[in-house]
């Protein structure tokens, strides 16, 4: 190993530390090419020069997590996803519940950043309910937003936006679930209400679901371009934290560039291959082969 790569790894090592997040089974080049753009603002010419300005300035720690987990997102980002939510998977769910006379429903949605589409599914499912004229109130309803960027948690519970975050809402959605003061919108506390932010790392071996201590019991997941950030190994160990989170019949919702890994397919029906929603099936494998296998 030369320096350099000692230097990176260095780096890591103290974001490690500072944030509890480990980043060392990442894409390498894509944390190279993001390490090198916070670089670029600070000035340092090498990794062993940013060391320098970490130690001075202990704040750009923070700033460095915040590029690492860039975080694009916007309401009813891909509105066929909302739209195939709405008329298919929250039916299904809510018909098998009935069937099962279980009143409790529950969603999470991993790697939320700034809450839009957290917020967005509340919503959906909102919308959902009332075409049957019932309420949340009608159900144990819980929605997770997870992140592990805290001060992105403390934007996501504020609930306020700019005009390019809603610019795929429709008008009338906009009008019923957000208050609209000049050029911010601020989502509208009935929604607020049925969603919970809290921290929580995706990639954990410890925790494999929000929050600690809570049954792994979802009846949906939504987990959508993140796991292209990570390295196969993780890709696989996030995979089968999912798997053992969700029930039988229900739903994972990945990003389009984004595939189950070969062990677990047959646990799986790929109901939409376009837009990488799968079904999990109504009896699980057997995870302690599933463990061994990846």
């Amino acid at each position: 190993m030369n320096n350099e790569e000692k230097y990176f790894r260095l780096i890591l090592e103290k974001l490690s530390k500072m944030h509890g997040v480990n980043f060392s089974e990442y894409r390498e080049s894509t944390i190279k090419r993001r390490l090198a753009r916070r670089m670029g603002f600070t000035g340092a010419g090498n990794y062993r020069d940013y060391l320098d300005v970490l130690k001075e300035t202990p704040q750009e720690y923070s700033r460095l997590l915040n590029d690492l987990t860039i975080k694009l997102s916007r309401f009813f980002r891909n509105q066929y996803v909302f739209e195939i939510l709405q008329h298919e998977i929250f039916p299904d769910i809510f018909k098998l519940k009935k069937e099962q006379d279980q009143n409790v429903r529950r969603i999470w949605c991993a790697g939320c950043a700034f809450g839009e589409e957290t917020y967005s599914v509340a919503i959906t499912l909102v919308e959902h309910l009332k075409r049957k004229k019932q309420k949340t109130t009608d159900y144990d309803v819980t929605i997770f937003g997870t992140d592990i960027d805290e001060k992105a948690l403390v934007k996501a519970r504020l609930g306020i936006y700019d005009k390019a975050a809603v610019k795929e809402v429709k008008r009338g959605i906009l009008d019923k679930y957000f208050h609209i003061r000049g050029d911010s919108y601020e989502v509208v506390d009935s929604i607020k209400n049925l969603v919970n932010f809290t921290s929580h790392d995706l990639t954990s071996e410890k925790h494999i679901c929000p929050p600690a201590g809570i049954v792994t019991n979802y009846d949906l997941i939504l987990c959508r371009n993140i796991l292209i950030y990570f390295s196969v190994p993780l890709q696989e160990r996030v995979f089968l934290n999912l798997f053992r989170s969700l029930n039988p019949g229900g739903y994972l919702i990945l990003g389009k560039s984004e595939l189950i890994p070969k062990d677990l397919e047959d646990s799986f029906i790929l109901k939409n291959p376009k837009e990488k929603i799968y079904q999990i099936r109504s009896q699980k494998s057997d995870l302690r082969s599933l463990t061994s296998d990846l």
